[in-house]
């Protein structure tokens, strides 16, 4: 077989492995890990109802609330039979379930940009480390 044939190389070179392109790669590793566990939690916010009330991002569910205010003309309606108790509960509910939806999307777009960001990094430090690798000494 010729691959056996050939002398084991590598592009990455350990010792070319430091200062800025370590940084790099660690902040991209350390941003991707973030936003992963952004994202799963965001998830597991949406499953639970009522669990946004002491969620460690205010500002982000705050500004969701603020994007889908509730009907201003059921602010001081009180229901006066069954049926209109019911129809009250189901709006009430599917304002609940736009909020959650409306701030899921706003978490994930965070996650997702503060993954992207840890990507460029990643790619930054690696394509950094070839290079060094390669115009190091013993090329």
């Amino acid at each position: 077989m010729a691959h056996d044939l050939l002398p084991y190389t590598t592009r990455f070179r350990w010792s070319a492995l430091r200062g800025r392109c370590r940084r790099r790669l660690l902040g991209g590793l350390v941003l991707l890990a973030a936003a992963a566990a952004y994202a799963w939690f965001a998830g597991a916010q949406m499953a639970r109802r009522g669990a946004d009330d002491h969620a460690f991002d205010q500002p982000l569910v705050r500004m969701a609330a603020r994007m889908n205010p509730p009907p201003s003309h059921l602010q001081a309606y009180a229901p006066q039979n069954g049926r209109e108790e019911y129809l009250a509960a189901v709006i009430s509910d599917q304002q609940d379930m736009i909020n959650g939806l409306t701030l899921l999307a706003l978490r994930l777009i965070l996650a997702v940009t503060a993954g992207g960001f840890g990507l460029i990094l990643l790619t930054a430090g690696s394509t950094e480390w070839e290079m060094r690798s390669e115009a190091g000494p013993g090329s």
